[in-house]
């Protein structure tokens, strides 16, 4: 137990004094690349500056020696002079005033790249030195370990998936005095269990996740409300339980048997140690790596994130909580509260606080559960909204920068992580910049095609090559732009809405284990679509501007092809937007292994094979047989897993077929005759596949195949997806109307909006009639009514009584005594009470004054405004209703002023045509009879 200590202490302390050391050689080299930045050199100068850099970091990048220490200090120091020289010129170079449209464009542009620079530069001091933690045994007496609770929270997922987590946690290798698993069902919480609509659904579920419970000897808990999500239903937990140390595993995340084993000991060696992070690995592809299943193998956007970028967090004592796969000290949860809920990421935001505190983490990059990734893009875009919403939050609520306790890298680390949620905006803005100068000829980008050779390609192509160095064998090149791509334009809401309101998010559960029986293009993609057209609109002006101004030709190539850039990116989104149908609720898993089999049909013969893949479902094997397998037939399948457990199976065969000598079977198990418990351990408990699957996507070739795959099937869904898309949203349209039309509160809001510009459309059709015949006509016909009217002139000071003779959407007819002067535009105000007794002020101008015996009937108009417009609706229509029903009638209404309209138009065109044509064909034409002598 001491040695186990003393060696964690060891290793920490050195690991201390190495980045000391390499922290003291960078600021010193930095110094003087920053004060070389700064230095002026000629275009040819500069030329050869900026690629013989390009071509260093290149060099390292394709040697396998320089992926260590001191290459790899090298190559970040390379890349930052790089960087800062190229801020450097595009500040005091390019940022030209040409005018306020030119300027705003310009600035944000401007903005952006600073923004992409800023990300890139902390993300290269981040990567300096990763760290990928080593496994502490565990100490060989039992009385020494903590003990450990499971929590799996649940909501709403399948009982499928909630059964095989929490049967995989009941297997975990640990002592069972020390180990106590327990579901915590938020969907059958008294809240929901008292919804008047949901309720039953939720007694049911109840029952059924505590009749789960009994079964596989698990505690069951359940809370009164559903307050702060999956924050407070762990922290519900926490306040009735007791272990030592906590366990979280999403529903849907299957632990292996080791992952306490691998685990456990630094809580042992570190009493300051509040968490241990593991991979999160999934067995389900993301909806982008499912168009490529069958021909490619592509990194997911967590592995990046699980398998090189979190080996750097940890370097710097700042890998932090992921919600799930991670164990943590239950004593540090309860000095903060328990999980925290003030942002919806509460995860990070736990580590954050405890990490401020002074507490460590440990990041363990052996993967030790297998999950469910979002499998359509309606989830996929609700998982990454809310991880962008919740970081940001954290960014406004608790700025990294200026909070206390936190070492100067955690708060580098915690910016960056915040900070990069932005990316959905820098990315909208580079996709419609060239559109801006050869649509809009907005000048946006003030550099020669010289200059842009010296200083934008090297830092361009540098940040490529730096990534892959970075990143290689868990992201492609050019992946990171479509994944970006995919989710910028629906992230760009969700980030301006908090902004707004940082409080205003909440917690949304990103749904897991959904099927789909058809192939479709997501409706999600329509906004690619305009993005298509925006750069196809502009390639086609780009064309004409090679002809009509020579002299820019330079400009106009390099703006085309940042279109055509925009283009590939948008169409290959599309690709990766086209959703494939889904029908497995269980997913196959590569495996390998021999199998023994028998078939019970043959006799007792022993036969040989390979494990293929297994599921939850069956296995799949290979091997030679001297007979041909028939369907349904009992196969008994022995296996084995890493740990040389072994494992019988009575299967019966689903399919056969041959492959070069030998017949590929897919079995599937007889619940009936098996062990649940055998199925879970053996398909989910051995973590050593998982780790080989997670290789195998590291060893992944043939980019350029997936790059044209998704330029193919992003045009394919370009052509055949539109019209379903734009047929999808009609409809969606049209059930909207129904909503709006339906519900009495929206309805009226609704009316009034329409009623409102129905109103203006109503005036601007009346006037242009009127334009067209040459002569004034009264905008809305006059409604006869009666009724006592008060009027007020405030330059008079006066007041006097009449009677309400016409009333209008413009104005009211008012008929008076008046004792003194008016003039024409004068200010009144006209009190009017209404049948229900309520009285309503109308501010109007006088716009004429009829004598009528010894009184004087005098027309008022309106001084109306969008608050008050609902009012003077209700006053001369009664609501809305009266008032579209007036406007659309044939005889006076808009029909009319339509037809009014279209004969004035017809009238004038037919006077225009017979002018042209008689001056085309009479020489002399005729005088009108008024010029004749």
């Amino acid at each position: 137990m001491r040695h186990a200590r003393l060696v964690g202490v060891l290793v920490r302390y050195n690991r201390t004094v190495q980045i000391a050391l390499l922290g003291v050689a960078l600021a010193g080299v930095l110094f003087y690349v920053l004060q070389f930045t700064q230095a002026y050199f000629d275009q040819s100068k500069q030329l050869v500056l900026g690629w013989v850099c390009f071509a260093l970091i290149y060099l390292m990048y394709k040697l396998k020696k320089t992926k260590q220490q001191p290459w790899r200090l090298i190559l970040i120091i390379l890349a930052t002079f790089i960087t800062l020289r190229y801020l450097q010129w595009r500040t005091l170079d390019t940022l030209l005033y040409t005018g306020p449209l030119d300027f705003i464009a310009m600035s944000a542009l401007y903005a952006v790249e600073v923004y992409g620079m800023l990300i890139f530069l902390m993300g290269l001091f981040i990567n300096l030195w990763p760290l990928d933690s080593k496994i502490i045994p565990l100490p060989r007496e039992a009385g020494e370990l903590p003990t450990v609770d499971v929590f799996v929270p649940t909501y709403n997922e399948p009982d499928d998936i909630v059964r095989v987590t929490v049967a995989a946690a009941t297997l975990i290798d640990y002592p069972k005095e020390k180990l106590k698993v327990y579901i915590l069902d938020d969907g059958g919480s008294l809240e929901k269990r008292s919804d008047p609509n949901n309720g039953m659904a939720a007694w049911e579920r109840h029952y059924r996740l505590r009749q789960m419970a009994i079964d596989l000897g698990v505690g069951y808990i359940t809370r009164e409300t559903n307050q702060q999500a999956k924050a407070g239903n762990i922290n519900h937990a926490l306040e009735n339980t007791h272990g030592d140390l906590v366990l979280v595993l999403d529903c849907d995340h299957v632990p292996t048997k080791d992952i306490l084993q691998n685990t456990v000991g630094h809580f042992v060696v570190d009493p300051k140690l509040f968490l241990v992070q593991t991979p999160h690995f999934f067995i389900n592809p993301t909806p982008v790596e499912k168009n490529l299943e069958g021909m490619a193998n592509p990194s997911a956007e967590s592995d990046m994130f699980y398998r090189k970028l979190h080996l750097s967090l940890n370097s710097w004592n700042a890998s932090y909580f992921c919600g799930s796969a991670a164990i943590l000290r239950r004593k540090c949860l309860q000095e903060v509260g328990g999980i925290c809920g003030t942002t919806i990421t509460e995860d990070a935001e736990t580590a954050f606080r405890l990490h401020s505190l002074g507490y460590n983490s440990i990041y363990i990059s052996r993967p030790m559960v297998c999950g469910l990734s979002p499998e359509s893009y309606d989830d996929y875009v609700v998982q990454r909204s809310r991880w962008a919403q919740g970081m940001i939050q954290m960014l406004l609520l608790n700025n990294p920068l200026k909070t206390k306790g936190l070492s100067l890298p955690q708060k580098i680390v915690y910016f960056n992580s915040c900070l990069f949620w932005f990316f959905g905006l820098p990315r909208f803005i580079y996709f419609v910049a060239p559109a801006s100068y050869l649509l809009l000829e907005l000048n946006i980008y003030h550099a020669s095609w010289m200059q842009i050779v010296c200083f934008t390609l090297p830092y361009v192509l540098s940040i490529f090559l730096v990534m892959e160095y970075f990143y290689k064998g868990s992201r492609q090149p050019f992946f990171s732009s479509i994944y970006e791509s995919v989710q910028s334009l629906f992230l760009m809401p969700a980030i301006i809405s908090v902004l707004i309101n940082p409080w205003k998010p909440s917690f949304k559960v990103t749904p897991k284990g959904l099927t789909s029986d058809k192939n479709f293009l997501s409706p999600l993609a329509l906004p690619f679509f305009l993005v298509i057209t925006i750069n196809l609109a502009a390639l086609v002006a780009a064309y004409f501007k090679w002809f009509s101004e020579p002299v820019l030709r330079d400009v106009i190539l390099l703006t085309a092809g940042w279109c055509v850039y925009n283009l590939y990116i948008a169409v290959a989104s599309l690709g990766a937007f086209w959703e494939r149908k889904q029908l497995r609720k269980f997913y196959r898993i590569s495996a390998s292994g021999v199998v023994r089999a028998s078939f019970p049909r043959i006799g007792h013969d022993i036969y040989l094979g390979e494990v293929c893949d297994v599921s939850m479902t069956g296995v799949g094997f290979q091997m030679q047989l001297p007979f041909v397998p028939r369907e349904r037939e009992l196969v008994v399948l022995e296996v084995k897993d890493s740990y040389g457990r072994e494992f019988r199976f009575e299967n019966r065969i689903h399919r056969t077929s041959p492959r070069k000598g030998k017949y590929l079977c897919g079995s599937e198990f007889i619940v009936e005759r098996n062990s649940y418990a055998s199925m879970v351990s053996y398909v989910f408990g051995d973590s050593q596949r998982w780790q080989d699957n997670w290789d195998a996507k590291s060893q992944s070739h043939g980019t350029l195949i997936m790059l044209w795959y998704f330029v193919k099937t992003g045009t394919m869904s370009f052509v055949r997806g539109i019209g379903p898309l734009f047929i999808q949203q009609a409809r969606q349209l049209w059930r909207l109307g129904v909503k709006l039309t339906t519900t009495p509160i929206v309805r009226e809001k609704t009316l009034v909006g329409v009623s409102w510009v129905v109103y203006f459309f109503f005036i601007s059709l009346a006037s242009l009639a009127g334009k067209m015949r040459g002569k004034q006509v009264r905008k809305v016909q006059r409604i006869e009514t009666s009724g006592e009217a008060t009027i007020f002139f405030p330059r008079l000071g006066a007041t006097l009584h009449g009677q309400i003779m016409d009333k209008s959407m413009t104005g009211i007819g008012v008929l008076a005594q008046l004792p003194l002067q008016i003039r024409d535009g004068e200010h009144a105000s006209i009190w009017v009470v209404e049948q229900d007794g309520k009285a309503n002020r109308f501010p109007c101008l006088i716009q004429r004054t009829i004598k009528r015996g010894d009184k004087s009937l005098f027309g008022a108009e309106f001084i109306a405004d969008p608050t008050g417009y609902p009012k003077i609706v209700r006053f001369v229509y009664g609501d809305s209703i009266q008032m579209l029903r007036y406007a659309m009638s044939p005889s006076e209404g808009l029909a009319a002023q339509l037809g009014a309209l279209s004969k004035s138009i017809f009238s004038q065109a037919m006077y225009a045509t017979g002018t042209l044509l008689a001056r085309i064909f009479i020489v002399n034409p005729p005088l009108d009879q008024k010029d004749k002598p």
